[in-house]
C-alpha cells in the first residue's frame, strides 16, 4: 500500500483508532481483572466475612515474626489465611510434612504450607483468649488436587461455599468481635515494631 495512503488515513481517522486500540486494551484488562483471583477473593470477603485484616504480623513472643495473608472474622470465628501460589496437581495431607506439585510434566516438592501456620493460630489464640481459631492455606484457580483437598485447604473455584462451611456458632460471635479487637491492635503495634527494627 502506498505510504501516501497510509499517512492519509492516519490524519484522517488516526485519533479514532488510537483511541479504538486504547478502548479495546481497557476492556480487556478490566475482564481479566473480574475473572481474577483477586477480584474473587474480594468478593468473598465482602459477602461472607464480617471484617478482613491482610498481611498480618506478630511477634512470637520470643525473637522472630510470623506472618500470615489474611485475618478474618466470620460469624463466631476467626481464620487465619496463608495463600499458595503452587499450581498444577497437588498431592499432600495435613498429616504429610512433604507437598508435591506437577505441572506439565514437571514435579516439584514443597513444604507442609499448613505447619508454620499453625504455629501462628497458637500466637492468635493466646493473644485473643479466643479458642475458635482456624488456620486456612488457601491455592488459587490453577491448582486442582486430584487425590482429594486436604483439611483446613481452600480452593478459589469453590472458596464462597467453603467459607459458608466455616461459619462459626452465633451465639460465640460477640467474644468473636472482642477477641479481633484485641488481636488487631496487638498486629498494628507488632507492624510498627518490625518496620523500626527494618529501619535501623
Amino acid at each position: 500500500m502506498d505510504s501516501r495512503v497510509i499517512l492519509s488515513f492516519l490524519e484522517d481517522y488516526g485519533v479514532w483508532v488510537v483511541s479504538f486500540i486504547l478502548l479495546t486494551a481497557m476492556f480487556v484488562a478490566l475482564y481479566r481483572y473480574f475473572q481474577s483471583d483477586t477480584y474473587l477473593l474480594k468478593q468473598v470477603f465482602k459477602t461472607h466475612a464480617k471484617a478482613v485484616e491482610k498481611d498480618v504480623v506478630l511477634f512470637d513472643g520470643v525473637d522472630s515474626y510470623q506472618f500470615a495473608d489474611y485475618l478474618v472474622l466470620l460469624q463466631g470465628k476467626i481464620l487465619v489465611i496463608k495463600l499458595d501460589d503452587s499450581d498444577g496437581y497437588i498431592f499432600g495431607a495435613a498429616n504429610i510434612h512433604e507437598w508435591t506439585s506437577v505441572k506439565n510434566h514437571v514435579t516439584r516438592k514443597f513444604y507442609n504450607p499448613l505447619e508454620k501456620l499453625n504455629h501462628f493460630v497458637t500466637q492468635v489464640k493466646h493473644i485473643s483468649g479466643f479458642e475458635d481459631v482456624q488456620a486456612c492455606v488457601l491455592f488459587g484457580s490453577s491448582a486442582s488436587f486430584p487425590k482429594g483437598v486436604p483439611e483446613h485447604v481452600l480452593q478459589m473455584t469453590r472458596l464462597s461455599e467453603d467459607m459458608k462451611g466455616l461459619i462459626g456458632d452465633k451465639a460465640k460471635h460477640e467474644q468473636a468481635e472482642q477477641a479481633w479487637q484485641t488481636l488487631i491492635a496487638m498486629v498494628k503495634k507488632d507492624k510498627e515494631s518490625l518496620n523500626q527494627v527494618a529501619q535501623v
